[in-house]
């Protein structure tokens, strides 16, 4: 009999040590700079809500929560007339920075994260000539990817007058090892990654992005200006020591008399 109730004190001690450790395994509570409050009310049930935008300043991630109207006035978000019973936003609701038991969210909206700045430089630098978007950068990041390489893709698809189509068959490529369906712009095609970088163009990297050196957009050879070359032409002058005009280059003039007059000319071939 001692045994029994020594077995059952054993058993009922180990439950309340699963339940306090339960108990102390508290969910992480929401926090952080409220943006906006809205309330609304469902034209159903009549229930009255509060739609709570949060910023956490320390991840740069901003998340909107619904939580009930007892709870946002609690939390001084709201305030209600006591005479008309009437809720409104509370002044001095937004800026205010706030801790939400998250066991008092009713519906959680969604989630936006601020997108990663080398992510969306990359993006902003080159989806006008070649419409690779942001999220078509991180997807390969998220596979493994380093911002490097995704760079040298960009850059080499930019110089074969790629698309997106272009930049991710070059990244698949270097997830996969294989290169035979990848030609560089002087007809060959790469045994690795390695021929594919030499392949790039001086400064055609993720640096000269992030660091602004880089110009405003990728030019392609459609784009690119044609520059003006010096010609050679004969100037005429007349009359002494005369000036003569000619097309391109430096040209000579010959005058009437004993002295050469010599023109000048600039243009185009």
């Amino acid at each position: 009999m001692k045994k029994i109730f020594t077995s059952m004190f054993l058993v009922l001690a180990l439950l309340a040590m699963t339940t306090g450790t339960a108990f102390a395994q508290d969910p992480t509570p929401i926090t952080g700079t409220v943006q906006s409050v809205t309330l609304e009310t469902d034209a159903t049930t009549g229930e009255t809500t509060a739609v709570v935008t949060l910023l956490n300043e320390t991840t740069g991630t901003s998340q909107t929560v619904r939580i009930s109207q007892a709870t946002a006035e609690s939390l001084g978000l709201v305030t209600t007339d006591p005479t008309t019973g009437e809720s409104t936003v509370a002044a001095d609701a937004v800026g205010i920075d706030i801790e939400i038991d998250p066991t008092t969210v009713l519906v959680e909206e969604n989630t936006e994260e601020s997108q990663h700045p080398v992510g969306s430089a990359l993006s902003n630098f080159f989806s006008e000539v070649l419409g690779v978007d942001y999220q078509t950068i991180m997807t390969f990041h998220d596979d493994g990817l380093g911002f490097g390489v995704i760079a040298q893709a960009l850059w080499l698809t930019n110089n074969l007058d790629g698309d997106t189509a272009t930049f991710e068959a070059l990244l698949e490529a270097k997830q996969s090892g294989d290169y035979s369906a990848i030609t560089l712009a002087d007809g060959s095609t790469p045994d690795n990654w390695g021929d594919v970088v030499k392949s790039l163009k001086k400064g055609n990297n993720l640096g000269s992005v992030m660091s602004g050196k880089a110009e405003s957009s990728p030019v392609t050879s459609e784009t690119s200006s044609t520059k003006e070359t010096p010609g050679n032409g004969h100037g005429n002058g007349n009359g002494n020591g005369g000036q003569g005009n000619g097309n391109g280059g430096n040209g000579h003039g010959n005058g009437n008399g004993n002295e050469h007059g010599n023109g000048n000319g600039g243009g185009r071939p």
